[in-house]
């Protein structure tokens, strides 16, 4: 199951309608002015172009598989525990670097560090999922082990 905002949803949903009704009807054009350029054995344009469609295609139908198997997180979801959720703000302190760090944990459509929203599927994320304010855990990342604790959960998105 993927989670989403409705903000998160109706950008999948825009870009899906692009691919569909925008980027695809391009590449259609661009096959059959390719295909009246002749031997169709030989045309690179062609060859191309229907490639770039093959391409669209498969990620349209992972656009709308991704689509089916998502569900829309509305405030009525948020944790009763106060535990670290997907949607929840954390500000953790890294004491394996000494530094304190805040994000928002969301899914991987919507994650973009560069504005503090991470995956809750990537190592950090999965390492937070459940933790409680206060507890102090270590998370395996690529890199090696990082020493955490929670100093603040916010789940009023």
């Amino acid at each position: 199951m993927n989670y989403l905002t409705e903000e998160g949803m109706k950008r999948i949903v825009e870009k899906l309608y692009n691919f569909k009704h925008v980027e695809r009807d391009i590449l259609l054009k661009r096959v059959n002015e390719a295909r009246k350029l002749g031997d169709l054995r030989e045309n690179g344009d062609y060859k191309a172009a229907k490639e770039d469609l093959t391409t669209l295609d498969i990620r349209i139908n992972e656009l709308e598989q991704y689509i089916a198997e998502s569900q829309i997180i509305k405030k009525s979801a948020k944790s009763k525990d106060h535990s670290v959720r997907i949607m929840s703000r954390v500000r953790i302190k890294d004491h394996t670097r000494n530094k304190e760090l805040e994000f928002t944990l969301v899914s991987q459509a919507e994650a973009d560090p560069t504005e503090g929203k991470i995956s809750a599927d990537s190592p950090i994320g999965k390492g937070l999922l459940g933790k409680k304010l206060g507890e102090r855990f270590n998370i395996k990342i690529p890199i090696g082990d990082i020493d955490v604790e929670i100093l603040e959960i916010n789940s009023d998105y």
